[in-house]
């Protein structure tokens, strides 16, 4: 039999700047190297969610922490919190996303011949995870014609943003639609997520379909995002979302090989010492509020917390004394857990749409969901703390006093953002769709002083497919004013919809 290509680069390891590295135009041209009839769609679940998963948590300490300013580089070499972000880097995001969405299509497919409706809607799910990540970086993207090599579309059209969004909705509606809670897996293990608990995989389905929904408030009016929202707020039967931390899209790694965390192999110092170091940012944010999640997400090096500065010269974010590292205990050994989306982001939106008069029950209704989501969050958090310290509801119940509910969505997105560590992308998403919180940009930033909006495409997809990525840039052009740069805004961001 032969293996099939995308799952091939998945296990060969991580390259240089970033995980499994590849060109999306190959995967639309020749998305399937494989022996039909000779695997099933859960011989493709595995990787598909172990190794995409795996591309994520590299890129959210790599670059997601510095935009964002959980961390600072120690490198005098890497300058990513400058803005200075060479092409190869996003666009091994880009290859990595478009890699395990094909294997997800596919999956998909063998899951149709197999008449295999909760495969169906796990292929569907996660080809709608990945897909967003692309879109979200980059704007317009192949999608409509995406991995239709086979039916001779070598170069695919770039879809907009509004179009790509409306395909992700379908997707996720139609996976809602499929699960079938009387069927089992036949090869539970390989559901790395779950272990074949189809329950927790709708509601997974549903909670990413309210993430992206929300991605989109500002575009409403297109999209009719309100009413879509509404639905799964007041169907839950229908509609079932995150209940708990017991339902997280959580990877529990074991630790034993294969099933590890990319990060087990790296030391403390290469992970933190002279790799990412504290940002001061999120330092005092946390600091000042009294956060007991400050000394679990990271290690304190002095007598008070300190962090470095982003976006400041070579010379200011080098020396490391008294800098606060990363907790790699936590977050890089070999058993450190990875979330693609946990309950206390469904609770967080749930509050802003509440704050929105999105859904009924007011201030009363957006305090309640806050106060749950920051609990939640210091939950997961305590719970996973290698340290086994637990932080006590006495406390909790002080830091909520001390960060009470405003009413304002600046304290729904600042909270939401410190619950966000270490999860994707997703902090930088709500900061172009909310300008939340307010982050200080450093004095030695490039790009115009501008943190960055979105990525350039890369340098292959240009050349291999140049029409249509003309196309793509024209299109940014007139709509926007910018072309393919890291200052055009994406269409549903603040910025753009001018909301």
């Amino acid at each position: 039999m032969k293996i099939t290509k995308y799952i091939v680069c998945g296990l060969l390891g991580l390259l240089a700047g970033g995980a499994c590295t590849t060109n999306f135009d190959e995967y639309n041209a020749n998305p399937n190297q494989m022996d039909k009839g000779t695997i099933g769609p859960e011989g493709l679940l595995e990787n598909l969610v172990f190794k995409g998963a795996e591309c994520l948590l590299h890129r959210t300490w790599l670059l997601h922490g510095e935009l964002v300013q959980y961390t600072v580089s120690t490198s005098s070499l890497n300058a990513y919190h400058r803005y200075i972000i060479p092409n190869g880097i996003p666009a091994d995001h880009w290859a990595t996303q478009f890699q395990w969405a094909a294997t997800a299509q596919e999956m998909y497919e063998l899951a149709v011949k197999r008449e295999d409706p909760n495969c169906q809607a796990i292929a569907l799910t996660m080809k709608a995870l990945y897909l967003s990540n692309c879109t979200d970086g980059w704007g317009d993207i192949p999608f409509s014609e995406a991995f239709k090599g086979y039916e001779g579309v070598s170069k695919p059209k770039f879809d907009t943003q509004e179009e790509v969004y409306r395909g992700l909705y379908d997707l996720l509606e139609e996976a809602n639609g499929l699960y079938d809670a009387t069927r089992k897996l036949s090869t539970p293990a390989k559901d790395l997520l779950y272990n074949g608990d189809i329950s927790k995989w709708r509601k997974f389905t549903n909670s990413l379909y309210l993430r992206l929904l929300m991605r989109c408030v500002n575009r409403d009016a297109e999209l009719g995002v309100s009413e879509r929202i509404r639905r799964i707020a007041e169907n839950p039967a229908t509609y079932p979302v995150f209940a708990s931390n017991a339902d997280n899209a959580t990877l529990f790694y074991t630790g034993e090989p294969p099933f590890r965390n990319y990060f087990g192999t790296m030391t403390d110092t290469n992970f933190t010492s002279t790799g990412r170091a504290a940002a001061d940012n999120i330092i005092q944010m946390m600091a000042r509020s009294g956060d007991p999640r400050l000394a679990i997400y990271f290690v304190r090096s002095g007598d008070s917390w300190e962090g470095l500065p982003s976006g400041e010269p070579v010379d200011e974010t080098t020396n490391l004394s008294g800098v606060a590292k990363l907790n790699k205990p936590l977050l890089g050994d070999y058993s450190s857990p990875f979330s693609l989306m946990k309950y206390d982001e469904v609770l967080f939106i749930l509050s802003e749409v509440a704050q929105r008069g999105i859904v009924a029950g007011g201030t009363t209704q957006a305090e309640a969901w806050y106060k749950a989501a920051v609990k939640a969050s210091i939950s997961y958090w305590s719970g996973i703390d290698p340290s086994g310290n637990v932080v006590g509801d006495d406390v909790v119940e002080a830091f909520l006093n001390g960060v009470a509910y405003d009413g304002t969505l600046a304290r729904i997105i600042g909270q939401k953002y410190i619950a966000l560590f270490w999860v994707g992308f997703e902090a930088w998403n709500d900061y172009r769709r909310t300008g939340f919180p307010q982050l200080a940009i450093g004095n030695a930033t490039s790009n115009g002083h501008t943190l960055p909006t979105r990525f350039e495409y890369p340098v292959n997809t240009a050349k291999t497919n140049p029409e249509r990525y003309a196309e793509a840039v024209a299109r940014m052009v007139e709509t926007y004013g910018g072309g393919d740069t890291m200052t055009t805004p994406v269409w549903w961001s603040k910025q753009a919809s001018g909301k």
